[in-house]
């Protein structure tokens, strides 16, 4: 048995489909490096769930590049793995089993109800829902459960998952008895960082983010290109502050205020130009992204010390995830399938047949 943990503990984590950017830093993973000191932190890359989207085989093939990729970007944003863990979730083989015995207590009519499947399948260009997408919200149930997790850091918008892991955590426990947990969410009231194309959030998967791996040469390149007011076609026309991506994400990530407010009282009256504007700009970015730059070019010339704290996670959560089943088969009286052919069991002692 594993000691009984001292803090609460914590799980949350990614899937691995491209490198992390700032929209990642902004919304999740400046709180986690903060919470993994109030909270014994599970940090889970979920590969798994990458499935539910991409199941063909050229998107799989990409899955251990952007595994690494994640541990890199993890160790490297300062997620400490001396007092936190790092995973993969398919290592753990008691997920499917956890996720089999989850699916049997939920019906198709509440995850229909869920309000992000159909948002996924769209941005997915699926016509129709394939199975594992509609089970997504039961995957995440068991990412959950399985190290029985007690607090869970979502955005307003992923909350109802974590709805749905307390219900089925409460089922479980009414049928069998007190196993899991009923997680609480941590609700991050940080609002999304738009793209540098002006039109959405910052997405991988629309080519308008900034990541934390860039070098200062790309971050210069991005932020050049970047959106700006579309009225204003002279420097000296009074520019638009508010909704300006780019005095965002000055907002963001200069911390020289008095330099920020020179410039968007300078913008305003049609005193400064753009190049300007977004020299400062990707100069803030890119000292803001050069300790993290330091770290990750360490962990990439050491190489071994990534593998052994992503090996080392793997160990830890497969004791945690086999512990729960113990806990779990105990409960419902699956655990007949250890005994089946244990000598003091006489299965067909009985048998009439």
């Amino acid at each position: 048995m594993t000691p009984t943990p001292t803090k609460p503990r914590l799980l949350t984590g990614d899937r691995p489909t491209g490198r992390l950017h700032l929209g990642h830093y902004v919304g999740s993973l400046a709180n986690r490096v903060r919470l993994q000191h109030q909270y014994e932190s599970f940090f889970i890359i979920a590969d798994l769930h990458t499935l539910t989207t991409k199941p063909e085989p050229q998107y799989i093939k990409e899955i251990p590049t952007f595994i690494r990729e994640t541990v890199l970007d993890y160790l490297a944003i300062g997620i400490d793995p001396e007092i936190s863990t790092i995973f993969v979730q398919s290592a753990i083989p008691e997920t499917y089993q956890l996720n089999l015995l989850f699916e049997m207590l939920v019906t198709v009519p509440r995850l229909e109800r869920m309000p992000t499947l159909k948002d996924m399948a769209r941005d997915a260009h699926m016509d129709t829902m394939p199975f594992g997408l509609l089970g997504y919200p039961v995957l995440q149930a068991v990412d959950i459960l399985l190290p029985r997790a007690q607090v869970v850091p979502v955005g307003r918008d992923n909350q109802s998952h974590v709805e749905l892991a307390r219900e089925m955590a409460r089922r479980f426990n009414n049928l069998y008895g007190d196993v899991f947990p009923e997680p609480d969410s941590i609700i991050g009231d940080v609002p999304l960082l738009v793209g540098t194309d002006g039109q959405s959030k910052m997405s991988k998967s629309l080519g308008n983010a900034i990541y934390l791996s860039d070098d200062a040469a790309t971050v210069m390149e991005k932020v050049r290109n970047m959106y700006t007011d579309p009225k204003r076609l002279r420097a000296t026309d009074p520019g638009t502050v508010e909704g300006n991506p780019v005095f965002i994400y000055h907002d963001a990530f200069n911390p020289n205020r008095a330099e920020v407010d020179d410039l968007k009282a300078r913008y305003r009256a049609g005193q400064v130009g753009d190049v300007e504007v977004k020299t400062k700009l990707a100069a803030a970015i890119n000292a803001f992204l050069e300790p993290f730059r330091e770290r990750r070019a360490y962990y990439l010339a050491h190489p071994t010390i990534p593998q052994d704290v992503l090996a080392n996670g793997i160990r830890k959560m497969q004791a945690e995830a086999k512990e729960t089943m113990e806990l779990v088969r105990a409960a419902t009286g699956l655990s007949y399938t250890l005994d089946l052919f244990a000598d003091e069991v006489d299965l067909f002692g009985e048998y009439d047949g």
